[in-house]
């Protein structure tokens, strides 16, 4: 006869140095990858009618010793709109507890700084398929809501 089931110990951290070496990255998966030229406009579109917004999630994965976190670059230039939205798992190995402040900086300083150079892969790979100037992005993230 089995017993009730075991109980595994949450592992709660408090630094994100703890976090950082406990944490291994499991994979990096593409959602959505898009270009489209902008030819059936009327009128060009200007430098100042473009803009870029970074959108940036975390979630706990399903089996509680995951961490995902998700981008979505969205970017429109003077020749073309894009989207590269992207996610990336990391494994913990164990259930875990995390405080607020905690993850975002794990979201700031890991997930983002992970998933930038994917996103930024992706858009130039997108624009040179196009034919279209490659949007310069900056080192890190434009602003972004979360």
């Amino acid at each position: 006869m089995a017993g009730p089931p075991t109980r595994r110990a949450v592992r709660r951290f408090s630094t994100l140095d703890e976090l950082t070496a406990a944490t291994e990255l499991e994979d990096v998966t593409f959602l959505e990858v898009s270009g489209r030229r902008l030819f059936d406009r009327q009128e060009p579109r200007t430098e100042a009618d473009a803009r870029t917004t970074l959108s940036v999630w975390l979630r706990e994965g399903d089996d509680g010793t995951t961490l995902e976190v998700r981008c979505r670059l969205e970017l429109g230039s003077v020749q073309a709109d894009f989207v590269v939205d992207a996610a990336a798992a990391f494994t913990l190995g164990a259930p875990f507890e995390l405080p607020a402040e905690l993850q975002q900086q794990f979201v700031d300083r890991i997930g983002v700084t992970v998933l930038y150079p994917f996103l930024r892969e992706a858009l130039q790979g997108s624009a040179a398929k196009l034919g279209v100037d490659t949007p310069v992005l900056s080192l890190r993230g434009p602003g972004r809501s979360t």
